[in-house]
Formats: C-alpha cells, structure tokens, sequence
C-alpha cells in the first residue's frame, strides 16, 4: 500500500513524462503546474516529498491529467502503429504514394473507393 504522497509523486512523474530536450527538471514541474492548475511550488513540494498532506482535490486532479496523458500516448501509439502498417500495405500492393501521382485512380488499380 502506498501513502498518498508517493501516489502523487508518483502521478507528477507520468504527468511530465520524459524529459524534453535540453529541459531541465524545473521546466518539467512548471508543465506539470500548468496542466494540473496546481501552484509550482505545490508541484515542486509533492515532487522533492515536502508535501505533509495532499488534499483530495488535489489527488483527483493529478490522477485525471495523469489519466489525460496516459491516454494521448496511447493514441499516438496507435496512430504511428496504424500508419506503419498502412506503409507496409502500400508496399506490399507496390502502389504509388499520392506524393508521386497525385491522386491515386482507385479503378484502375482494383481497390474499392476510400
């Protein structure tokens, strides 16, 4: 069982995700702030586990914009999967991309209008 202020440290670390290029931790925990409508001294004070108490508010908005981020990145995932396999039909059926032709001619290549 863990305290609530591991939890929502816890849910600090998923909220800001990986470190961005040349970003330090600071500006993580201001992305954080700024998401969850907490101060960025409260952020910082959950983050470095000075918070005594977390409230519940507080808690049940960590855990939505947590929730909120989890499942962006799994959409991105699934999006980037879904286009990938997309690449792999097109070369497996050897058509031009739009780039290369412009429109494709669906008749003419056998494929049903999209």
């Amino acid at each position: 069982m863990t305290t609530a202020q591991a939890e929502a440290r816890h849910l600090v670390e998923l909220i800001a995700g990986p470190m961005r290029l040349g970003e330090n931790v600071k500006a993580a925990l201001t992305r954080v702030s700024r998401a969850t409508g907490l101060g960025d001294r409260r952020v910082r004070g959950i983050w470095n586990g000075e918070a005594r108490r977390i409230e519940a508010q507080e808690m049940d908005r960590l855990r939505q914009v947590a929730l909120d981020a989890r499942t962006r990145e799994e959409v991105d995932v699934a999006y980037q999967a879904h286009l990938t396999r997309l690449r792999a039909y097109e070369q497996a059926l050897r058509l031009p991309s739009e780039d290369q032709v412009g429109r494709l001619d669906h008749a003419r290549v056998g494929l049903a209008r999209p």
